[in-house]
């Protein structure tokens, strides 16, 4: 086994065992904002930013470590981690409300 297999394959292990939490962040004028953070070190943050803005149709950054997209995207995200190598059943997703500000809310 060559070295860049073994890499392979402790990248994949890292992928599959990852305890990712989601969650969403009210942002400027309360608007919403998807943050995933807990992905395991060795993970291309740049490449699966890229990945997921083009999956999902918005637009994010990565700061710190963590992925902001904009929006709310906690119902799509579990299956578009997944399509990305991501065990599914390591996702854990926040379903807390976002707070209800302004005129109108």
């Amino acid at each position: 086994m060559c070295p860049d297999e073994f890499d392979e394959i402790l990248s994949a292990l890292d992928r599959e065992t990852a305890r990712i939490r989601v969650r969403v962040e009210p942002r400027r004028y309360n608007k919403p904002a998807t943050v995933i953070s807990g992905f395991p070190t060795g993970v291309d943050l740049a490449e699966t930013t890229r990945s997921l803005k083009n999956r999902l149709a918005t637009g994010g950054s990565v700061v710190d470590g963590e992925v902001y997209l904009q929006g709310d995207h906690r119902a799509r995200i579990r299956e578009e981690l997944g399509r990305l190598g991501f065990d599914p059943e390591t996702i854990e997703v926040s379903d807390i409300e976002l707070p209800r500000k302004g005129r109108r809310g």
